[in-house]
């Protein structure tokens, strides 16, 4: 079959890390893959990974751009291309669908929990695809919209495991600076705590986003600049490459729909700090597969921190997230299913 994933821009987030990810697993089966980015964001090196057969179109959009040829050209090249299935990641792209005959054919994925600016265009979609449970209930419980699940996937057959003597004990947060929904206050909040007790940890915060110069100025303000590092966005080889090195993982998360970066480290063999908030919680299944700490609480994040500092060590834990990844969260999985569902969607257009 012929698809077309439609993004507005290639950049090292993990719904687009991801989406090179699954294309790449499509195209490998057998599929026609094409994938159209619309704001000029692309990072070349998600590019250069894309497989050979898959077709990469940007429309060159300046963000907040109101010149509607992007989208004129975007509904010309999707005629031209006459694919069986359209899906757009995020969905208010919907509206800018304009043919009835495309629409019929265009599904999305909500890769996060119901916000105002996300769900427009939901109900307009044939078929909505949820990364979670708790993203599916939470469609359901807002809109009365019934979703497929589909979890998010990870290359854990990429990902460097090798057991990693640290000389110091190093935490790492990898995400989008967006402390009011990825709460990398409460973790920075959390080591103040741990150095007023004398404590030797350091942290490394991987990624950018609006809230860079809030979290650099806290990160003085607490007295952390010696122990708390920036490194900026970082490819998927690098995290895949470093991320055993770590201790622990811990993501802060106000909200969050799912948690890519938590399956990442469960791959890599190192322990998982989580809030007790929605998909990351599902990732653990509450505290089977990682640890958990009260949300917004930066004293118990504290606290739990220094379990793992003062030599918490549950190897079965460690052992039974690895697996857990491979059974559940593998990209392989995630794009075979994504394949079923629009076989099911052409079968019902006819």
């Amino acid at each position: 079959m012929k698809v077309i994933h439609v993004v507005w821009g290639l950049g090292l987030g993990g719904i687009e890390t991801m989406l090179v990810n699954i294309a790449n697993n499509q195209a490998r089966l057998g599929h026609k893959i094409h994938i159209i980015a619309i704001n000029n964001i692309v990072e070349e090196s998600l590019v250069k990974a894309l497989d050979d057969s898959i077709e990469f179109v940007c429309l060159k959009r300046s963000v907040g751009s109101k010149n509607p040829y992007p989208f004129i050209r975007l509904n010309y090249l999707l005629k031209r291309q006459s694919p069986d299935i359209i899906h757009i990641h995020r969905p208010p792209l919907i509206k800018y669908i304009f043919l009835p005959s495309l629409r019929r054919r265009t599904c999305t994925t909500m890769h996060d929990v119901c916000n105002e600016s996300i769900i427009k265009g939901l109900k307009e979609c044939r078929r909505i695809f949820a990364i979670s449970m708790y993203v599916k209930e939470d469609i359901y419980n807002k809109l009365g919209l019934n979703a497929v699940l589909v979890t998010n996937g990870i290359q854990p057959e990429k990902i460097n495991h090798e057991v990693f003597n640290n000389s110091r004990f190093v935490v790492v947060q990898i995400s989008r600076l967006d402390h009011t929904k990825k709460g990398q206050h409460i973790l920075l909040k959390a080591f103040s705590i741990l150095r007023k007790r004398g404590l030797d940890v350091y942290a490394d915060m991987i990624g950018d986003g609006p809230s860079k110069d809030y979290l650099l100025q806290l990160r003085d303000e607490l007295g952390l600049g010696d122990c708390v590092k920036f490194l900026g966005e970082k490819s998927q080889q690098f995290i895949y490459e470093h991320l055993h090195e770590y201790n622990l993982l811990v993501q802060p998360s106000v909200f969050e729909g799912f948690g890519l970066t938590v399956t990442e480290a469960m791959a890599a063999k190192i322990p998982v700090l989580v809030s007790q908030n929605q998909g990351p919680l599902e990732i653990i299944e509450n505290g089977t597969y990682g640890y958990f700490f009260n949300n917004g609480d930066e004293l118990d994040c504290a606290n739990k921190i220094e379990l793992f500092y003062r030599g918490q060590d549950e190897k079965h834990k460690i052992e039974s997230a690895f697996n857990r990844v491979y059974e559940c969260y593998n990209v392989k999985n995630t794009a075979k299913v994504y394949l079923g569902e629009y076989k099911k969607i052409i079968e019902e257009i006819g």
